[in-house]
């Protein structure tokens, strides 16, 4: 199936190593390297295979779980742009059009909560849980990403759905826009107190917060821009009247304090990405200090053995062992782990200086609007 656009399969060592591949995002999901060390883990643990077995196919399960999820994103973030942005729109409140999404959003969004393990009404009542804090978020850290973004198609398909998707008690129970505020509040911020010791720990936490931001922070972004552009004037559709006739003012108010979460959430990373910008020869210190701490169990201890085993010959380890130790250098090393991890922190600054421009025009388009 190469040559057909962005979607296409790849395979691994038999049938099961097939995954369909989305815009290049989606790793394979069972290569022949993870098939030979299933296989090798199996032939090792011989006096308790059965169980060894069961953790690879639960390994595997997990993969293709996580490949469903991904599979399931592109036509999510379309309906949920297209299901806000045609809700908003006056000509077509009554169109066909927003009953055919409605009917493709559902059984795609009940796919995704079945892929994280949970029925639709489970996983709605952990998100709520997590947002109002009464469920920690750490018991769901594994896929915490994906529950960002179940929560922001959540509050698209709650836009335009003519069925009641998130319960509110009363007035004061918390909207669709509150929930995925706070929830992308609380994880941001769990994810930077657990990074916080980034040099002695190098790319621990990253990783997830980079996802952060470009998943389901980015989704939020796509349905707050085609509610804003729904809402605005059409040229000549344009109606004369007083403030008291502009439609959708509420929304309009709920989607403000929601580009200001945004932009409170993204200022946090940025602050948090300021203070680990070190000096390379400050972070080269304090990396180097960790390791030769003195630690019996840390990473510090292999760099030790190295270092001992590259100042002096040793004929058990072998002829290319020797050879590749004695250019062993763990400043060098070190120096080339503090400059990848720079690297990655100025690109993440990066994003998240595009998308604060992004949310600071969205933003005076709304204050327009509303004033």
């Amino acid at each position: 199936m190469k040559g057909q656009g962005p979607w296409r399969r790849r395979h691994g060592g038999n049938e099961d190593g097939c995954a369909l591949v989305v815009a290049g995002e989606l790793e394979l999901l069972l290569p022949e390297r993870l098939l030979i060390l299933n296989q090798a883990a199996t032939t090792l643990c011989w006096d308790d295979s059965s169980r060894c077995e069961h953790k690879s196919t639960e390994k595997d399960d997990s993969k293709i779980k996580y490949a469903e999820r991904k599979a399931l994103l592109p036509r999510l973030v379309y309906l949920s742009m297209h299901g806000c942005a045609s809700s908003l729109r006056e000509t077509q409140l009554n169109g066909s059009g927003l009953d055919t999404d409605a009917t493709e959003m559902k059984p795609l969004l009940l796919k995704y909560a079945r892929s994280i393990g949970y029925s639709i009404d489970d996983a709605l009542s952990v998100i709520l849980g997590m947002s109002s804090g009464k469920k920690s978020v750490k018991d769901f850290t594994p896929d915490i990403v994906s529950w960002m973004s179940f929560a922001v198609f959540i509050n698209a398909w709650n836009l335009w759905s003519n069925e009641s998707v998130v319960p509110r008690a009363d007035e004061s129970s918390p909207s669709s826009w509150q929930i995925v505020d706070s929830l992308v509040k609380i994880c941001v911020e769990e994810q930077l107190i657990d990074a916080n010791r980034i040099l002695t720990s190098p790319g621990n936490n990253i990783p997830v917060l980079v996802q952060m931001i470009t998943e389901p922070i980015s989704w939020h972004l796509v349905v707050i821009q085609s509610c804003v552009r729904s809402m605005a004037p059409q040229g000549k559709k344009k109606k004369k009247g007083g403030p008291s006739e502009r439609p959708n003012v509420p929304r309009l108010q709920a989607i403000q304090r929601s580009v200001q979460c945004m932009i409170d959430t993204l200022r946090s990373v940025q602050s948090w990405l300021s203070d680990q910008m070190r000096p390379e020869e400050q972070a080269l210190d304090i990396l180097l200090s960790y390791l030769q701490g003195g630690n019996e169990d840390g990473p510090g201890q292999i760099s030790c053995i190295l270092e001992e085993n590259s100042a002096r010959h040793n004929p058990e380890l072998g002829e290319r062992i020797a050879q590749s130790l004695e250019t062993w250098s763990s400043a060098g090393v070190v120096r080339r782990i503090v400059g990848a991890e720079k690297e990655l922190l100025v690109e993440l600054k990066k994003i998240c200086d595009s998308k604060l421009k992004l949310l600071a025009s969205v933003s005076a388009s709304l204050s327009s609007a509303l004033h």
